[in-house]
This record gives structure tokens, sequence and C-alpha cells, in this order.
């Protein structure tokens, strides 16, 4: 267990966290999504004792803090980060980086061949790094971690660089060490994928989370909508307020429109999905989809 309390970090004037709290628990997979500089990164730097908070304690364990060369040394041998692909040294091969994390993480690490036959990365991982394309060196940093096996993992954008089969291979990766046990933060942008396997979801902004999702318990407490996109929307969106004086509807950058269906009466939502059908417009009725949210909240 993870205990995140009212965690302020600070630069400046600038809070890039402004009291995060959360708890996270054993088997499960957290994203963390905001644009580039909104505090993804501080916080996994927060939980990896790289930045010190100025307010609030990160709690692993029930009991285990960062308070002592002691105790950080027990939460470094349970905590790793998914290396970036510039910590990797160009003189040394996919094999030699492996060892490295074999020997620093001793207590928890597994056998790297089982990592390199998972990851299908046999063909090049004797090859020296400088050797490799963005996808490899993405794929080696991985297997790195993977190699750790510590009970707690956190990655920023793992699956950058890399091809759909890759993303599919890792996927099921990180269902399977989920399956352990294991918590897995992920800071990605690539929200498609990440609402495939994420048991929560945290978006930030201005160094709060402004919206959470738990697909285990609150998904059946969103709002549902009534979606729809088309070459036509500004006509569409015209015509809909014309036969619906009121109408409350919002067009998105990723040009899809969404209205609340709370909104409408019986009559005027067959009045809606009459006129849609007319206009030869698909729609779709549920909750708003990670795309949806971040289009909402961010653009």
């Amino acid at each position: 267990m993870i205990q995140i309390k009212n965690i302020v970090v600070q630069f400046g004037e600038r809070k890039v966290l402004n009291g995060i709290t959360k708890t996270l628990n054993p088997g499960e997979i957290i994203g963390l999504v905001a644009p580039n500089g909104t505090g993804k990164t501080t916080l996994l730097n927060v939980l990896m004792n790289y930045v010190t908070p100025n307010q609030g304690e990160v709690i692993f364990d029930k009991n285990l803090r960062y308070t002592s060369k002691k105790n950080e040394a027990k939460i470094r041998a349970q905590i790793s980060m998914m290396p970036d692909q510039s910590d990797l040294y160009n003189h040394l091969s996919g094999v030699d980086h492996l060892n490295i994390y074999r020997q620093m993480w001793s207590q928890t690490a597994i056998n790297p061949e089982e990592v390199i036959e998972r990851l299908n990365i046999a063909h090049y991982v004797n090859n020296k790094t400088y050797q490799y394309s963005l996808g490899m060196r993405q794929r080696l940093c991985l297997a790195m971690q993977i190699v750790a096996n510590t009970p707690y993992m956190l990655m920023d954008e793992v699956m950058n660089g890399l091809d759909p089969d890759n993303v599919e291979l890792i996927s099921k990766l990180l269902e399977e060490k989920k399956k352990e046990g294991k918590i897995i933060i992920i800071a990605s942008h690539l929200l498609e994928n990440l609402e495939k396997y994420a048991d929560k979801i945290f978006f930030l902004k201005n160094g709060e989370i402004i919206y959470s999702r738990d697909y285990g318990e609150t998904l059946q407490q969103e709002e549902i909508y009534l979606k729809f996109s088309s070459r036509n929307n500004t006509r569409l969106i015209e015509e809909l307020k014309e036969i619906i004086p009121g109408i409350k509807l919002k067009e998105l950058r990723n040009e899809r429109v969404i209205m609340n269906i709370e909104q409408f009466s019986t009559e005027q939502y067959i009045n809606v999905q009459e006129y849609l059908k007319k206009s030869h417009v698909t729609m779709q009725i549920g909750v708003l989809d990670l795309l949806d949210r971040y289009s909402i909240y961010y653009i």
C-alpha cells in the first residue's frame, strides 16, 4: 500500500502539487494524466524521494516513511522508476543494463533471460545501446524495471515510441504484473490504451486532482452523454438549438459534440434522436471516454 497524504510541492510562487491525497492498493494500475509540466513527473519524483515535498508525506506499507537513511534504504529496495532513455550507457549492451538492475534490486530481481524472452528483445539485446532505435531503447528501459521486479513500479510515458504490436505486448505484461500484486503508476498521454488496463485514473491540473475514475467502483456514477461527430457539426448544432431552444451542448476539440441526456425530457430526447438519424449521423450513448475528458479539461 502507498498512502499519499496532503503532498504540496512549491517552486517559487508556483505550487506544482497542491494537497494531493490518495491511497493506492496492491494489484492496481494507476494512470496519471496531464499535459507536460503540470505535476505528473513531480509526483513520481516525490514517491521516489527525488523531490522533498514542502508539506505532507508518503507512507509505504502503513508505516515506512522517508524519515531516515535506514528507512529510505528499505523503501528503495521495494520501489523503482523506469529509467529514461537518456539514462542508458551507449558503450554498454542491453544485457549489461539488465544485469545492473538485477544487482541493484537483488532482493526482488528475476532472471533477465525470462524478461528478454517475454519482451522479444533477444535479437538485439547483446548489441551496444548506441545502435538501438527509439522503440528498442524504450523496450530495454522497461525490461530493466521488469528485471528489478519491485512491488512498486513507477513509469513515465512507458509506451513512448512503440508500435501498436509492442504497445499491446506491454499492456498484457502490465496486466500480468498487476495480478502479481504490484502497484504500478503510469504517467501517459496514450489515453485510449491507458483506459484499457488502468484500474484508477487521475487527471492533474494546477497541482490538484481535478477528475478521478475508479473502474471498479465509480463508473456507474458517471453522467451519461449523447455523443456524435460529423463534418457538419456547426450546422447540426445550430439546427438542434432551433429544435430545442436552450439545449446545452459542447463541441470538443476532437470534433465530438456532447450533450448530457439529463437535460432532456423524453419527447426532446426522441426529437434529437430522430433529427440525428435523418441527418445520417451516428450517435452514441454512454459515459465520456478519456479523450473527451482530456479535451474538456486541457484543450
